[in-house]
């Protein structure tokens, strides 16, 4: 009951997360990355303040942990973003998307790297997997149409890269040693809201700060969905079953749910090459998920 119970967890924070990744391409369509971002954090805000309020699960950890927290939000909820955020104004939203949900391999790749763990057979096939399906994404290959330019899809991977970092050492850190889910998540989230507020109260001439009823629509979606309930299925989650068990489920449908809206949603008609590209790197990523 209890491995049921982390599984449909996982699809669901997988699918609260693969959605918004190709929605915030219209809220980007709509309004300025930093404003679009700012206004999507602080509206995370107010419903995960309310909840761990209702819930009691602010513990007041000690201030160690409260900066590695902080210093998870800031590279994965600000850099992480800003590098995932450019690559959907950039470009398609499928290859934006598959490419930041290679996220769990390189999160294996930093465990065994930097923390010591043992690394399997079948990461190496991974590690051969990904950047095949990578390279696919990031060259498309064809000298027609409007491909997106390199640079978007490498600040995908790059964003892939910072996210798997901090799900792996500061979260894993943090939840070790007592620091409840929830003000986890508040702090990830705190640290990002005033990151990207901090720049978007930057005089800057170029940024067109026009606010649409539409583009905050959208931002309050992708608010609730990704930043909110995302992470609270997650965590939940995980509390039922060990992150080996569920980083498959999580990176794989996150590819699906986003791949689909991608075509469903935004009409995007990926090449033949990218569909290839795509399944190398979801393969990848559940073999490297299955090594943890």
């Amino acid at each position: 009951m209890d491995n049921a119970i982390a599984v449909l967890s996982a699809i669901g924070a997988a699918l609260f997360w693969g959605v918004p990744q190709a929605v915030s391409k219209l809220g980007l369509a709509r309004m300025d990355l930093v404003t679009y971002a700012a206004i999507r954090a602080a509206f995370a805000l107010l419903f995960i303040i309310p909840y761990g309020l209702l819930t009691k699960g602010f513990s007041y950890a000690d201030p160690a942990l409260i900066g590695m927290a902080a210093f998870a939000g800031f590279i994965d909820s600000f850099l992480g973003t800003m590098l995932y955020m450019y690559a959907l104004k950039r470009g398609e939203a499928h290859g934006a998307a598959t490419l930041a949900n290679t996220a769990p391999f390189w999160g294996v790749v930093t465990a065994v790297l930097c923390l010591g763990e043992p690394p399997r057979a079948s990461l190496l096939l991974a590690g051969a997997l990904v950047p095949v399906g990578a390279y696919l994404l990031i060259f498309p290959g064809e000298k027609v149409g409007n491909h997106p330019p390199v640079s978007a899809r490498l600040a995908a991977l790059g964003a892939a890269l910072l996210w798997g970092v901090a799900e792996t050492g500061p979260a894993k850190y943090c939840l070790d040693r007592g620091m409840s889910p929830i003000e986890f998540q508040l702090i990830l989230v705190g640290a990002a809201a005033l990151s990207w507020w901090a720049v978007a109260l930057l005089p800057s001439p170029r940024r067109n700060r026009h606010i649409t009823r539409s583009g905050l629509g959208i931002a309050l979606f992708t608010a609730v969905t990704g930043f909110f309930l995302g992470w609270l299925l997650w965590l939940y989650g995980l509390q039922f079953s060990r992150a080996s068990v569920l980083s498959p489920i999580r990176g794989g449908m996150m590819t699906l749910f986003a791949f689909l809206t991608s075509l469903l949603l935004l009409r995007e008609r990926p090449t033949r090459r990218s569909w290839i590209g795509a399944a190398l790197a979801c393969a990848g990523v559940v073999l490297a998920s299955t090594t943890m």
